[in-house]
């Protein structure tokens, strides 16, 4: 699979700094805050107020809510860092999302990303060519289940959902494995 190289003009580029140390993230199921730092140029999360910065992403996590106007993912899940990757693990109590009503994009790679100047959130299905008139949805927020994957060699700041998605009628964009 090929992903599309074209960018949105808000695109920011991960540093090819090293990140350094940072302490192991505490054991347990976390409320988590995933974000782009745009001032270090990692993508970032927030856990019990400790910042953790990384250049990869596995895993899979429960999408609470979105923060339109910081543009944050606010998360449910078990977090580990090793080296720059950082993994996460759903809840394993945790019920699946409840299935909506909707607009369905079936599994695919969809790109998530915020578009900070008019603060929404993209869903691209990146297996779609770039003109094609279904391959972007803009969303209000996310929420469900993320079955995520961001590799160290994609230097832009997207996270990928590898599963389907169900739009409502308010426009949230409901993520499924």
């Amino acid at each position: 699979m090929q992903a599309s190289q074209q960018v949105y003009e808000d695109a920011q580029y991960q540093s090819s700094d090293p990140i350094g140390y940072q302490p192991p993230i505490p054991a347990g199921i976390h409320d988590i805050e995933l974000s782009w730092d745009r001032k270090r140029g990692y993508m970032r999360v927030i856990i019990e107020g400790q910042k953790y910065w990384f250049k990869e992403y596995l895993g899979k996590a429960q999408v609470l809510s979105c923060d339109n106007k910081r543009g944050r993912l606010n998360l449910r899940a078990i977090a580990q860092i090793n080296g720059e990757t950082l993994t996460m693990w759903r809840d394993p109590n945790a019920p699946p999302h409840e299935e909506v009503e909707g607009i369905r994009r079936e599994k695919t790679h969809n790109r998530l990303c915020y578009r900070r100047p008019s603060q929404e959130w993209r869903l691209r299905d990146e297996r779609m060519d770039w003109n094609h008139p279904d391959a972007l949805v803009l969303t209000k927020s996310y929420v469900g289940d993320l079955n995520a994957e961001w590799h160290a060699n994609d230097s832009i700041a997207h996270i990928y959902h590898n599963g389907y998605a169900i739009i409502d009628k308010d426009d949230v964009a409901h993520l499924y494995e």
